[in-house]
């Protein structure tokens, strides 16, 4: 991959707000941080639980599809992925860690 790439999404929360996640690749390796629309700054997520490195997956994907990103970084993560214990499954499936 090539260094300091950034992806960001967002989601909405159960009280209605949204929350705005970003990917950042440093050349090494992926950081997560979150904000929401009222906070000051963004802060470091330092676990990102499954769900979010699944969300960064599909995006990057979708990216893809668009030829916005070469499908090397799709596969690349996907590795990483496989190294964590979550599986991606086959289109239409669910993806699942290993200890589903």
């Amino acid at each position: 991959m090539t260094k300091n790439q950034i992806h960001e999404w967002h989601e909405r929360l159960e009280d209605g707000r949204k929350q705005y996640i970003r990917a950042y690749w440093n050349s090494r390796e992926w950081l997560f941080r979150v904000a929401h629309p009222d906070g000051e700054e963004w802060m470091p997520l330092e676990i990102p639980p499954p769900e979010r490195w699944l969300e960064l997956r599909d995006l990057l994907f979708r990216k893809y599809q668009r030829k916005k990103l070469p499908w090397k970084y799709v596969v690349d993560l996907d590795k990483k992925l496989e190294d964590m214990g979550i599986k991606i499954e086959a289109e239409g499936d669910e993806p699942q860690t290993e200890d589903d």
